[in-house]
């Protein structure tokens, strides 16, 4: 990227300046998202590294929503057809 972008994660300022197109399939569901590349993310509350964080923008695109209690997501909005605004 032209520029670096920083972002808060893991208690640090992480810095970047590498993007990509992420092709992902979450529970069967194929997903494609714009990433930012780093190094590290951090480490989630059990002490293991986080491979992966989508964001809410992404998390809205493809209807997803996060279900803590049972550490699962909720795909039941996934779209099943596209629909260009």
């Amino acid at each position: 990227m032209a520029h670096t972008f920083r972002t808060a994660l893991g208690g640090e300022i992480r810095e970047t300046k590498t993007s990509a197109i992420l092709e992902a399939e979450v529970e069967d569901y194929p997903i494609s998202t714009h990433a930012w590349v780093l190094d590290e993310i951090g480490k989630d509350e059990d002490g293991k590294p986080t491979e992966i964080l989508f964001g809410a923008l992404t998390m809205q695109q493809w209807g997803t929503r996060p279900i803590p209690d049972e550490e699962r997501l909720d795909l039941s909005h996934y779209p099943k057809e596209f629909v260009e605004f």
